[in-house]
Order: C-alpha cells, then structure tokens, then sequence
C-alpha cells in the first residue's frame, strides 16, 4: 500500500492551514506559515496539480486569487496517513 499524494512538507503545512482556516491568498498564507512566497506558490501548483485545493477568483482584488482545501480529499489523506501510522507502529514492534 502506498500513499496516493507526493507532498513536500510545505505542501502538507499549506494544505492543512487552507482546511482549517479556509480559503486565503498566497501572500495571506506565507505570511500566516512564515514560508517564503516562491515556496508558498510552488506548493500551491503542487496541490492544485494533485487536486488537494482549488483556486477560485477573489471577487475583492482579482489579483489576489483565494486557494481553499478539498475538504473530503483532505479527509480522505488523513486516514491513508493514520494506516500507514498504525502499519508502521506494528512494524516498528515486531
């Protein structure tokens, strides 16, 4: 069993930020993680090419485009990893 999703740790610290505190811009979100904006964007492409969030216009400042988590693919990615805790719990015990 493998996880489905390849993410760099920016990535994971960007996709659970956006599911816990909904949708913000990228200069929102690099100064809320204190990453860099570059990361920030690049983690972003990341996601939005594995279908973890979506960019949506910002009706407020179109050049300011709102990114927000998949909620239910989110959910979904919490569980792989909670199994493949628990399959690497039991490993580490044998």
């Amino acid at each position: 069993m493998r996880l489905p999703f390849k993410l760099t740790r920016s990535s994971i610290v960007i996709l659970d930020t956006l599911a816990a505190d909904g949708p913000m811009y990228p200069q929102e979100i690099a100064t809320k993680v204190g990453l860099a904006p570059r990361t920030v964007t690049l983690a972003l492409r990341n996601l939005l090419k594995q279908d973890l969030c979506h960019k949506v216009a910002n009706f407020q400042d179109m050049r300011k485009p709102l990114y927000h988590a998949d909620i239910a693919r989110v959910q979904k990615l919490r569980k792989e990893i909670e199994i493949w805790k628990s399959i690497a719990s039991l490993h580490l015990r044998v």
